[in-house]
């Protein structure tokens, strides 16, 4: 099985990067759905999980553990690859000001649980040159 490795780059030949093992292509799915906000695809509107949202809610533990359960419906909704397990949101007191999700899935039933941690805040600061 090949496919193209998610999120889409291109590789060092310069070539469009792809993907041979399932593992892999569910994961890239995953930071896909992770990645798109609602409303960035005009075909899919509803596509994604919408974090950037969710980031800028008051950070109690109540709105914690709201948002990381509407990312868990998300994912199933969208990867159903994606064998779920936990969704958290998390601080780090060496980075201050950074918002991190933390996720545990599977791959499949019989696939070993993994650990994906992506930092939310990092996303809201790159600029994007003209």
């Amino acid at each position: 099985m090949r496919s193209l490795s998610m999120p889409f780059h291109i590789d060092v030949n310069g070539h469009v990067a792809t993907t041979s093992t399932y593992a892999d292509v569910v994961q890239g799915q995953l930071v896909d759905v992770l990645m798109t906000n609602q409303l960035e695809r005009i075909m899919r509107p509803e596509y994604g999980c919408d974090l950037q949202r969710s980031l800028f809610d008051p950070a109690d533990e109540l709105v914690r553990s709201d948002a990381a359960r509407q990312v868990m419906q998300r994912i199933q909704q969208f990867a159903p690859r994606v064998t779920m397990r936990t969704v958290r949101f998390t601080t780090d007191t060496l980075k201050p000001g950074m918002v991190f999700v933390d996720v545990t899935y599977q791959a499949g039933a019989f696939d070993e649980v993994r650990a994906l941690r992506m930092p939310l805040s990092a996303f809201l600061d790159q600029e994007t040159p003209l």
